[in-house]
């Protein structure tokens, strides 16, 4: 099993359940970088795995400062590092998007990024050698992750399992001609007691603070509601991982006002603690593939709004939870807000619904799916797609 994360998320989750599903019926073996940490880890997933029911192979990184990760050396080393020793395994699991290992592999897929990442790689890598306006380091740094790079010849999309997040990126996968089975991520109960009348009439949102996930509409829209008469206020808590747009936020936050509170990243016990304070939450990125936190949301018994496309309508699945922009969604939540049978029915019908994301399904999933590998159950794919198809699919999906 192969992980290589940059930023925490929904494949961390992942990562962490798949272990948990396998390391009482195989031996699991992870490969992945010097920086992970298994009490942290099983702290945002919530689990609670013992460092002696799996192995750790561990590959470490370049040493290099915050500020320059080299992401374009480091995916790469890293990719070779796995394949080096994938031959050993009888079976291969990528927990983040497809990697060309080599042999026969599962990949779960998170998001579409990784489709098109090869191909741009080698088109910027050609570019910045040729460019006489690019430094002499930056060619030669553009020049040595291509050479790292060095395909398998493994072709990935007909050859290996792609598992798919959501019906959405299944179904996405399908034009290209690929069957993809879907296992829905896993997303333990934050809080089953669902105390309505004592928490608070406020917006909670939740997630990693970057420019994708769009954390300015959510503040635009508790503006209208706040324009239209409702007193409420948006609560904000996640991981930065763009220092530019956190400075944005905060600047719009202070111009705001006290009634947009920023919080840091929360995990474990303190974070079921802060989501169950509130009953409504916010949820702005209009092309998830799927939105691990929006069912976060759900099992923490809050009532989400979300966009509707992609993931986030296959999640929540309910008209009166979607919008269509900012404008939409103010005049969605103030009809909830006004009519307390819509909320009740809302909060039934999302409790029955967060069933679907259960661990224990995920769990199930993923054994079925490794016995199958192992019994030799091929996968159905026709032809590689074509660029044209590649380029149709990646559209509004750019990273996670």
């Amino acid at each position: 099993m192969t992980f290589l994360s940059g930023t925490r998320g929904g494949a961390d989750v992942t990562l962490m359940w798949l272990i948990r599903a396998l390391c009482t019926q195989y031996n699991v073996t992870l490969v992945t970088t010097s920086q992970f940490n298994l009490d942290f880890f099983n702290r945002f997933a919530g689990t609670q795995i013992e460092r002696d029911q799996f192995q750790i192979r561990r590959v470490p990184l370049l040493p290099t400062p915050k500020a320059f990760p080299m992401s374009a050396l480091q995916e790469p080393l890293f990719q070779r590092a796995a394949r080096s020793c994938a031959a050993e395994f009888d079976v291969c699991l990528s927990a983040m998007n497809p990697l060309d290992l080599g042999v026969p592999a599962a990949h779960f897929v998170s998001d579409f990024e990784w489709l098109l990442k090869t191909d741009r790689a080698s088109q910027s890598s050609t570019a910045a050698t040729r460019s006489q306006n690019v430094s002499v380091p930056r060619r030669l740094y553009h020049a040595l992750s291509s050479q790292i790079q060095n395909p398998s010849g493994r072709d990935l999309l007909r050859d290996d399992v792609l598992v798919s997040n959501s019906e959405w990126v299944a179904s996405s996968l399908r034009t290209m001609g690929i069957e993809s089975p879907v296992i829905y991520p896993p997303v333990p109960w934050l809080f089953r007691e669902n105390d309505w009348d004592n928490r608070r009439r406020d917006f909670v949102w939740f997630g990693r603070i970057a420019p994708q996930k769009k954390v300015e509409e959510a503040i635009k829209i508790v503006a209208g509601l706040r324009n239209a008469g409702i007193d409420c206020s948006i609560h904000i808590a996640g991981t930065a991982v763009d220092k530019a747009y956190l400075k944005f936020i905060r600047g719009l936050a202070k111009r705001m006002g006290d009634w947009v509170v920023l919080r840091g990243p929360i995990y474990g016990e303190d974070k079921t603690a802060f989501l169950t304070q509130f009953r409504y939450a916010l949820h702005t990125r209009a092309d998830e593939p799927f939105g691990i936190t929006l069912v976060e949301l759900m099992k923490a018994g809050c009532i989400p709004f979300a966009p509707n496309s992609c993931g986030s309508a296959e999640i929540l699945n309910h008209p009166a939870l979607l919008f269509a922009g900012e404008d939409d969604a103010v005049t969605k939540i103030r009809s909830l807000l006004s009519d307390p049978g819509l909320s009740q029915s809302v909060r039934t019908f999302l409790s029955q619904r967060a069933e679907l994301f259960s661990t224990d399904s995920f769990c199930e999933s993923v054994v079925a799916l490794v016995s199958d590998i192992l019994e030799g159950v091929p996968s159905h794919s026709d032809d590689r797609p074509s660029q044209a198809q590649l380029n149709s699919i990646q559209i509004g999906n750019h990273g996670t």
